[in-house]
């Protein structure tokens, strides 16, 4: 008996192959495309739109730094996940009216070409010594910080007590944040920690792509920053700075290794959000508040100031209330004033 067997499957398959085939092709060939375009445009505007400031080699690496203002001391803002010089903007015009106003852009963030190595708060801290050192800037500093950046001014302090001549942490983060029943309560467990470290394929295939900037994801920013809203819009969707944000989280095991508790020689200002739509909870709101408390612990010569109705980002929400207090604290350690122990509110401005 013959069995007798049809072509016309093994045609269709090998149709079906072809087609995949063409289709992946296709694909491959309109994201090169894109990612092309989006190159061009990004070192465009780039090229349009340079940073005020210098830049400096530190360990073959260049990084970008941005000082103004000759008073004294000299104020170095260290700048949270995801942000960089640019969150200092409005706190940087104010201030440095009075003193020396440095921001700078950590490894891979900004202006700042990215590094190889840990993305730990040993490693940032050191950086930004190296980095002060070879542009010259004498310390001992006042380093100031919002939110992850109190994790490396910090730690700062622990490697450089001599260069340091006080701590302003901007509603900062500890190393307890991330750490048991606060991490739990804000929202910030290993299962989180752990997503925040995972590469985005989608997210980055669109944004390497061009879809996000076609679809102008890449031109939003702060209403307070709107006078540079052109410098701003050169320094989103670049794909580098995502990748030192996710290095910067798989960093923190190490990070609540480095950063201590021990307590510091000099004085300590602790400015803090009120009631953040980010904290959605009467929970986290509790323990955001124990957190920033705790801070007061650092130092005898601390104390804490909350802006009424605020939100996380300080130095852009409430800029006014920000510069005032850093300005009346900075006056009361020239004058070697007293005032800590106390926490204390004013309004949001």
């Amino acid at each position: 008996m013959r069995i007798v067997t049809s072509k016309y499957p093994r045609r269709w398959a090998s149709q079906s192959l072809g087609a995949l085939g063409a289709c992946t092709i296709l694909l491959v060939a309109l994201f090169m495309a894109g990612a092309s375009w989006n190159l061009i445009v990004q070192k465009r505007l780039l090229a349009l739109n340079p940073p005020p400031g210098r830049f400096y080699l530190v360990d073959g690496k260049s990084m970008h730094l941005n000082c103004s203002g000759t008073g004294r001391p000299t104020i170095v803002a260290e700048a949270g996940s995801g942000e960089d010089s640019l969150t200092w903007t409005l706190l940087q015009n104010s201030l440095s009216s009075s003193y020396r106003f440095c921001s700078y852009d950590r490894a891979g963030t900004g202006w700042s070409e990215p590094r190889p190595g840990p993305r730990d708060s040993e490693a940032i801290a050191s950086q930004l010594h190296e980095l002060l050192k070879t542009a010259h800037e004498k310390g001992p500093v006042v380093l100031l910080a919002h939110s992850l950046g109190g994790l490396y001014i910090k730690e700062y302090a622990q490697l450089y007590p001599d260069q340091v001549a006080a701590l302003i942490f901007l509603d900062a983060t500890t190393p307890a944040t991330y750490q048991g029943r606060a991490a739990d309560a804000l929202g910030l467990g290993q299962a989180t920690i752990s997503q925040l470290t995972e590469f985005p394929l989608i997210g980055w295939a669109a944004e390497v792509s061009g879809y996000d900037r076609l679809m102008h994801q890449c031109s939003g920013f702060p209403s307070s920053l709107s006078s540079i809203s052109a410098l701003y819009q050169a320094d989103q969707c670049i794909a580098s700075q995502d990748r030192e944000q996710r290095e910067e989280a798989a960093a923190l095991p190490a990070d609540e290794r480095e950063v201590t508790d021990a307590p510091v020689k000099v004085p300590v200002l602790v400015l803090s959000e009120d009631k953040s739509p980010i904290l959605q909870t009467a929970d986290a709101i509790s323990t955001w508040d124990m957190l920033q408390n705790n801070l007061l612990k650092l130092s005898a010569e601390s104390y804490r100031i909350k802006a009424v109705n605020s939100d996380h980002f300080l130095q852009l929400s409430c800029p006014n209330f920000t510069s005032d207090q850093i300005r009346v604290a900075l006056t009361a350690y020239e004058k070697k004033s007293s005032l800590h122990g106390t926490t204390t509110s004013a309004p949001c401005r």
